[in-house]
């Protein structure tokens, strides 16, 4: 690896990638990644960073493990692909729903998969969207979801996604779609009774705001949100796209509060990355009713790679490193050391906020550009976060170490301090 060897990967991108996320102008080459093991990262020109964000919060396990690379390959050599549409099936697919009912509270017991998490909030939607319809109320088809919130990208759950700035040269966005406040349980009745509660299919949720810069909601605020779902008739789906699979140091992040959904999305972490996989997990009562739909009705709901054998087979095997490495208990245990550090940085006048929840923390500051500084100079240290506007995240791997952990925190601790005037780690550290 060199410096010639990733500017003839960077020059080849430029030319022939169209990326997630295209910023058009920006003339920055990309950073090629080429290796990653535990919590770390190497480039192209060989030089090591730590990995704040797990990629894209999902590679929770850390990098380089052999016994995913292997549970793939024997996957592979035994049978690659099998479709999975009604009638048939294959045994990963099969033990891996098993699995997911099991560590799912009750009465979620019902797996649809999918290829990923947006694919997996539109199918949260339809199902939700077809309960209503076989049960003959066919006016019930809007979906209510939150202001800040992160869906995905599809037609559906983009319309569901509650930043603007993914709906731009987009529109017009789908209909049947309604946005509130995100922690105003008033503003959520107020727009059932105003819509009518005949009218309203589903409300939808992240346990903890992810994408919008971190934010969990008030203690008192599913709890109550299940209540005024049950009183109105209107299915509650939790997106635990991000939150499940420990990141809130909870398996699912409903359950630091309590809460059981009707239907409970999940991906990333299923497979922290390693494959892509997605899917929901319905209730009983959920599957009762599609069952007993008129004979011959179809959930004409599909996609090619649902139920992956590959992809279930490294789900299997990633939800035994969980258990057996105590990553839940490992992510409530860090939760506690990014707290006591990051809390120390409200002390600054540039820091209006700091919040979190187990391993996912966001920490805000004045302006957009303080903390893209902020951003910066982690890189540069070695320390790959995300920002966004003023946000800046920090979401280490659930299997990062104690040692890793602390050095992850006094990177983005010193940073933030330094573009806050000071130039020194907090005493404490």
């Amino acid at each position: 690896m060199s410096a010639s060897f990733a500017q003839e990967l960077q020059l080849l991108d430029q030319q022939f990638q169209l990326h997630p996320q295209h910023l058009a102008g920006s003339g920055e080459p990309a950073l090629v990644l080429v290796r990653g093991e535990g919590s770390r990262l190497w480039d192209a020109t060989g030089r090591v960073y730590y990995d704040g964000v797990s990629a894209l919060w999902n590679v929770i396990v850390g990098y380089g493990r052999p016994e995913l690379a292997e549970a793939a390959a024997d996957q592979i050599r035994l049978l690659p692909f099998a479709n999975n549409y009604a009638g048939t099936t294959n045994e990963p697919a099969v033990r891996l729903a098993a699995r997911l009912a099991q560590l799912a509270p009750d009465p979620l017991n019902h797996v649809f998969f999918t290829a990923g998490g947006g694919e997996a909030n539109e199918t949260a939607m339809k199902l939700a969207r077809f309960y209503w319809s076989i049960r003959g109320k066919t006016s019930k088809h809007t979906i209510i979801s939150r202001e800040g919130a992160y869906h995905g990208t599809g037609f559906g759950s983009m319309a569901a996604t509650g930043l603007p700035s993914y709906w731009e040269h987009f529109g017009p966005l789908a209909p049947g779609f309604r946005h509130v406040p995100a922690f105003s349980v008033q503003a959520l009745e107020r727009c059932i009774t105003e819509e009518g509660p005949d009218s309203i299919a589903a409300f939808i949720a992240e346990p903890v705001q992810g994408v919008a810069g971190v934010y969990p909601p008030p203690p008192d605020y599913f709890p109550r949100v299940r209540a005024l779902c049950d009183r109105y008739d209107v299915l509650l789906i939790a997106d635990e796209v991000i939150t499940g699979f420990g990141r809130t140091g909870r398996y699912w992040g409903v359950q630091q509060w309590g809460v059981v959904p009707d239907l409970l999305v999940f991906a990333k972490g299923v497979t922290s990355g390693y494959l892509p996989l997605g899917g929901v997990i319905a209730s009983d009562a959920i599957k009762q009713e599609i069952d007993s739909a008129p004979a011959g009705t179809r959930f004409m709901h599909a996609y090619t790679y649902s139920g992956h054998p590959v992809c279930c087979a490294v789900g299997l095997r990633n939800l035994e490193i969980i258990e057996r490495e105590g990553l839940v208990e490992c992510a409530a245990q860090g939760g506690i050391a990014l707290k006591t550090v990051l809390e120390s940085l409200r002390e600054l006048p540039q820091v209006r906020a700091v919040r979190g929840l187990g391993m996912m923390w966001g920490v805000e500051l004045t302006t957009p550009q303080l903390a893209e500084r902020a951003y910066g100079q982690m890189r540069d240290d070695g320390l790959i976060a995300r920002f966004r506007a003023a946000n800046l995240i920090l979401a280490p791997p659930l299997s990062t170490s104690t040692g890793e952990l602390s050095e992850m925190i006094n990177i983005f601790v010193a940073a933030v301090r330094a573009v806050a005037g000071a130039t020194s780690i907090c005493s404490e550290r």
